[in-house]
C-alpha cells in the first residue's frame, strides 16, 4: 500500500523545514527513535538548539540529550557551538582501520574492553544485526539508552558471544528488577552476561530455568538477610552459588540455625561465617536440629572436660622462682 501526505490541511499550518534526505536513506535504521527525534528538534529549530530545549522536547533527561546528539556530532551532522567543523567526510575504504572488536582472549582472562562512543557508533554502522539489537533493546526498555548501556549490550553480544535473544531476555530482567524498585545496575547486568557466557546459556530454554534459578535464589536470599541481619544488598554471582550449594545440602531451618549461630559467635554479621558452620555440618553429617543440639552438647562437655584437666594439670600451689631465690639467698623457709 502506498501512503502520500496531505497537500493541504493542519499539518501544514505551523509551517516545514528541511530534512536531509541522507537521513532517510542511511539512518532511518541505524540511528535510534530517539537520536531522530533529537535531531529533527534541530531541523525544526532552524538548525540550532540548546540540549535543555531538546530535553523538554522529547521528554528525556538533558544529560541524555547529550549522548544522543553525539551519534550526530560523530556522523559529522551536527557541531556542537565552539568547535570547528569537521573535514568532510571521505566515501567509505572498505580498507580503512575497523572499529575495535572483542579480544581474542577467552572472557574470563581479561575485562571486556572499554568502548567509546566512536567505537560503538562504528561497530553498529558495520555490523547490521547489531544495530537492529540495540534498536530492539531500546524499544524493549522504552527508552533512550545511555552510553554506558549501549557499550554494556554491544559487549554482551560480541565480546561475551550471547544470542542477540539472550541479551534481550537479560535486558528484561533489567528492566523488571528497576520496576520493582531493586538497586541493579550496569555493573551488575554485565556481571550477570559474563556468567551467563561462561555456563553457556545460549537458548531460551537456558534462559528461563537460569532465571528460575535466579528467583529462586533471591526469595532465598530475602530470608537470609531476616535471619543474619546482614546489611541487605543484592547478591553476587558467587554468593548465588554459595546460596545455591547451601539449599541442595540443607532446609531453612537449618540455614537459620546457622545464621543464629553466627550472630551469638561472630562479632559482626557474616556469610562467611555460617558458609563455615554449614561445611562443618556437612562433614560432621548433621542433617537435622537434633543433631545441632546433639553436637552443641558433645562441644560443651569437651570444653567442660578440657577446662577441668587443666586445672588438674595447672601450675602447682607452690611459686617454684620463690624458692629458687630463697636457695641463692641461702633464706630459711618453710616447704
Amino acid at each position: 500500500m502506498d501512503y502520500r501526505i496531505l497537500p493541504i490541511g493542519d499539518v501544514w499550518n505551523e509551517g516545514m523545514f528541511s530534512v536531509p534526505s541522507k537521513i532517510a536513506n542511511k539512518y532511518i535504521r541505524l540511528a535510534s527513535a530517539y537520536q531522530l527525534k533529537a535531531l529533527l528538534v534541530v531541523l525544526s529549530s532552524g538548525g540550532k538548539c540548546s540540549s535543555r530545549d531538546i530535553s523538554m522536547a522529547i521528554g528525556v533527561p538533558e544529560s541524555e540529550v547529550c549522548d544522543l546528539l553525539a551519534f550526530w556530532v560523530e556522523e559529522g551532522v551536527l557541531l556542537e557551538d565552539g568547535t570547528a567543523p569537521a573535514a568532510q567526510p571521505q566515501p567509505e575504504n572498505k580498507e580503512a582501520k575497523p572499529a575495535p572488536a572483542a579480544k581474542e582472549q577467552k572472557a574470563e582472562e581479561m575485562p571486556a574492553p572499554v568502548l567509546t562512543t566512536t567505537d560503538v557508533t562504528a561497530m553498529l554502522r558495520d555490523d547490521e544485526s547489531l544495530n537492529e539489537l540495540m534498536l530492539h533493546a531500546e524499544e524493549l526498555l522504552g527508552r533512550t539508552l545511555s552510553a554506558v548501556e549501549k557499550e554494556m549490550i554491544v559487549n554482551m553480544a560480541v565480546y561475551y558471544g550471547l544470542p542477540h535473544q539472550i541479551v534481550l531476555t537479560i535486558l528484561q530482567y533489567y528492566k523488571s528488577e528497576k520496576e520493582k524498585g531493586q538497586a541493579i545496575g550496569v555493573a551488575y547486568i554485565a556481571a550477570m552476561a559474563k556468567n551467563w557466557s561462561e555456563e553457556g546459556i545460549t537458548t531460551l530454554d537456558a534462559a528461563e530455568e537460569k532465571l528460575k534459578a535466579i528467583e529462586e535464589s533471591d526469595h532465598v536470599w530475602k530470608e537470609i538477610i531476616d535471619l543474619s541481619g546482614i546489611r541487605h544488598r543484592r547478591p553476587t554471582a558467587k554468593q548465588r552459588e554459595m546460596i545455591k550449594n547451601w539449599r541442595a545440602d540443607f532446609n531453612m531451618e537449618m540455614i537459620g540455625l546457622a545464621c543464629e549461630a553466627m550472630r551469638e559467635n561472630a562479632e559482626h554479621p557474616s556469610l562467611k561465617y555460617v558458609d563455615s558452620v554449614l561445611k562443618s555440618w556437612k562433614k560432621k553429617g548433621i542433617k537435622t536440629p537434633d543433631d545441632v543440639a546433639k553436637d552443641n552438647e558433645k562441644h560443651e562437655s569437651e570444653k567442660a572436660n578440657k577446662k577441668e584437666k587443666g586445672k588438674l594439670e595447672g601450675k602447682p600451689s607452690f611459686d617454684i622462682d620463690k624458692i629458687q631465690n630463697k636457695i641463692f639467698n641461702n633464706d630459711n623457709f618453710d616447704v
